[in-house]
């Protein structure tokens, strides 16, 4: 650890030297202006820290633009679900750790405090780790990469990164903008009310400086809905971005980012309502005998289990809070014959009050109670990078640097309380357990570079390498144990992770590439139940094969094609079962052996003038290793992965026409089909949703110089009640060994109707 303050020091040397640097006359454009496409059938991404053209990068991505993500209403982080066939983001709360989901059916869904991510969320240059965002708003593009990018992006991606680029500020014009998406539960068929409203000014200083400020504030009401008072859940999010560009000499770039959003969330949120229950049954290992039945509880208060139920019963209130900022400073400077980038972040994220688990059934007549006391949870994120890059189209064109992370997490006693209540009043405590003081820091530090190689004119190869140290510890003092309450748990690790690879160009606008690639994520400490100690869970290394072809159709339309293979050692799971007090209990766990393997088509980008396309098909395979047991005894092995469907297709299109000489008339239209998904790691068919679609559209006018418009938007037209999570073993049990269930159900899970408004000015 002294070898990692001492490079620590001297990355801030280096910073400060790359800020002041001498100034020579060259024209360097920031990164963000320079990554615009010289001309409009030209897609540019970012995906390998620098501008290129996505038919020449040798990685599969798909990407959406502005104008994709605005017309699909993906306005959080959980709407990515809908832009690419590959990615899969999970909304149950406190699952989707570090906020990416998962790409081909590996992600990492863990309650584990010290877990990261699989697919890492990078937004500006900055990773995100545990403090990510939630609102997308001001985006330019979003780039998803599939398969390990360890070599080139911080902190960890074993299955891909979402990419994410906002708008830079513009010093050549004033520029402001209003757009509003309004639905109200009830209004046209609506099933929950949402208002949002975005806004942006764009304020030029100088010639060579501007500002851009940019606001979201994000109302919903439901869809879960409390039947005692007939009142939605409200979850309320307001966040704000800063963003300035200052060019001082035609050599340096500076870009200075700051955001901060904050919300508050009634009653849980979106959390579990039941799907089917059962009569007179059992619970605490057939200690509680229920004559009633939870179906006959449950009716008295108003609420009807069955798919799509989001009703739930509770003359509780309660709120909790969340707040997530951060900033960044990055400096560009172009010292001939190479850039250097300096990129320092930092990122701050706090949970108080009462969660999703503060009352875990939400059900006033059930004699069983399980609720959780009020949560304060703080967690910092500190990163530094430095990079060189060489000039494009030399013989060897590489990219190279230093990157070091710390991130630390603290969190107060949790309360837990299993109660019976015979009757209102009469409350008899089962379980109490004052909780523990975690205390966890995760501290690494790595050397990349990836190089290619121009061969010929049509051929290059590809090399790079990241050598990552990482020392993950955790300080826990459990209240539940006063004779032995103190536990420290340290995983030192140093991985060495690669990427080998060639591409050819066939033509012109055709590529064809080979890749494998060995990629790293860290390891986690997992909480069992007490009296048990904290226990490590091994890092993940995935090694990966890709093969693609990627080529310009109608000189504009992109094509992505590829095949991948890919085997887990040490694969992180979770397995959540209910134990015999009505406690969810999750174990993480690793998996040696499972594997994804599938093909993918995507094709996105302009056909022709007047009609935008984005679609894509995958099929990946993702299974459990043979012979692996799941939580209820069976003999799961060769089967698919929870959360992670086998069959994909995603569809957004926007034709626009003329109207009038002033008015332009356009219709967007969206779909996603998934085969079926299984929600836990069994044999259950009444965990696993069978297979759907969920279909979208607009219909609108816009003015002919792209100012105003106003739309009419249907989201989930069919209502059709996909999960984000299912669980069954509910108390009761039965004397027939009917299972009562339960289900997350999130704003995806129903329809949406309503009106779009954009002005620009």
């Amino acid at each position: 650890m002294h070898n990692i303050h001492i490079t620590i020091a001297a990355l801030a040397s280096a910073s400060a030297i790359a800020i002041t640097a001498p100034a020579f006359a060259q024209d360097v454009p920031a990164p963000e202006q320079a990554a615009q496409p010289a001309d409009n059938s030209d897609i540019i991404v970012t995906a390998q820290r620098k501008a290129e053209k996505v038919t020449e990068v040798p990685i599969s991505i798909t990407v959406a633009n502005a104008a994709q993500l605005e017309r699909q209403q993906v306005n959080t982080m959980n709407d990515l679900n809908r832009i690419a066939p590959s990615l899969e983001i999970q909304q149950a709360p406190g699952q989707n750790t570090g906020g990416g989901g998962s790409i081909r059916g590996i992600g990492t869904q863990t309650f584990s405090a010290g877990a990261v991510a699989s697919v890492g969320v990078v937004v500006d240059q900055v990773s995100q780790g545990n403090a990510n965002i939630s609102d997308l708003f001001d985006v330019s593009r979003i780039e998803v990469l599939k398969g390990p990018q360890g070599t080139l992006f911080g902190l960890t991606t074993s299955a891909g990164v979402i990419n994410i680029t906002t708008n830079a500020p513009d010093p050549t014009g004033f520029a402001a903008r209003v757009r509003t998406e309004l639905s109200d539960a009830g209004t046209l068929g609506s099933k929950f009310g949402n208002q949002i409203v975005q806004g942006m000014v764009n304020i030029p200083l100088a010639t060579n400086a501007a500002i851009r400020l940019s606001g979201v504030a994000n109302f919903r009401q439901g869809p879960n809905r409390n039947a005692s008072t007939g009142d939605y859940n409200d979850t309320d999010r307001y966040g704000i971005r800063g963003r300035f560009l200052w060019e001082p000499t035609d050599r340096l770039t500076v870009n200075v980012i700051g955001d901060y959003t904050k919300s508050r969330i009634e009653n849980g949120g979106d959390f579990f309502t039941f799907v089917k229950t059962s009569g007179p049954g059992t619970a605490l290992g057939g200690l509680l005998a229920d004559t009633t039945g939870i179906t006959a509880r449950l009716a008295s208060c108003g609420v009807t289990p069955g798919e799509g139920n989001r009703d739930y019963c509770s003359d509780d209130s309660y709120v909790g809070h969340t707040e997530n900022y951060g900033g960044s400073l990055q400096v560009d400077y172009e010292a001939d014959p190479f850039t250097l980038t300096s990129i320092t972040a930092y990122r701050k994220s706090n949970e108080t009050g009462y969660g999703a688990a503060s009352n875990v059934f939400r059900g006033d007549p059930l004699e069983l109670q399980v609720a959780n006391g009020p949560t304060n949870r703080r967690l910092s994120l500190f990163t530094q990078e430095l990079r060189v890059s060489s000039p494009a189209d030399q013989f060897l064109e590489y990219t190279a640097g230093v990157f070091y992370s710390n991130q630390k997490q603290t969190r107060d006693p949790e309360t837990l309380a299993v109660s019976v209540v015979p009757f209102p009043g009469l409350v008899i405590p089962i379980v109490r357990n004052p909780g523990a003081d975690l205390d966890i820091q995760d501290e690494s530090l790595a050397v990349f570079g990836q190089g290619t190689f121009h061969l010929s004119p049509a051929l290059r190869l590809i090399a790079g390498g990241r050598y990552t140290t990482d020392r993950l510890s955790m300080d826990r003092y459990d209240y539940f144990t006063p004779a032995d309450p103190f536990s420290r748990t340290v995983l030192d690790v140093q991985k060495f992770s690669w990427r080998l690879g060639a591409q050819y160009d066939l033509a012109n606008d055709t590529m064809v590439y080979a890749t494998a690639s060995r990629g790293f994520k860290g390891g986690q400490i997992a909480i069992p139940s007490a009296p048990a100690k904290p226990f490590v869970v091994q890092p993940e290394i995935p090694t990966a094969y890709e093969l693609g072809l990627k080529s310009t159709l109608f000189g504009g339309w992109v094509a992505d094609l590829n095949l991948f293979y890919s085997k887990i050692k040490n694969f992180q799971a979770q397995q959540c079962t209910v134990d015999s007090t009505a406690v969810i209990s999750c174990v993480q766990t690793n998996i040696n052996g499972v594997k994804s393997r599938g093909a993918e088509i995507n094709f996105f980008g302009k056909v022709f003038d007047g009609l935008s396309l984005n679609t894509g098909f995958i099929y990946a395979k993702a299974t459990y290793p043979g012979g692996f047991i799941g939580t209820d005894g069976t003999n799961i092995g060769g089967s698919q992965l929870a959360y992670a469907p086998k069959y994909k297709f995603t569809l957004s299109g926007e034709y626009e026409a003329p109207v009038t000489s002033r008015l332009k008339g356009f219709l967007a239209a969206d779909t996603v089909w998934k085969s079926k998904v299984r929600y836990e790691a069994n044999s259950n068919d009444e965990t696993t949703f069978r297979s759907h679609w969920l279909v979208g559209g607009r219909i609108g006018l816009r003015t002919d110089d792209d100012r105003y418009s106003v739309a009419i938007f249907g989201r989930n037209l069919f209502n059709v009640h996909e999960p984000s999570l299912m669980q069954s073993d509910f108390p009761y049990t039965t004397d027939q060994g009917e299972q009562n269930i339960g289900a997350i159900y999130g704003p995806q899970s129903f329809r949406q109707i309503g009106i779009s408004l954009d002005a620009k000015f």
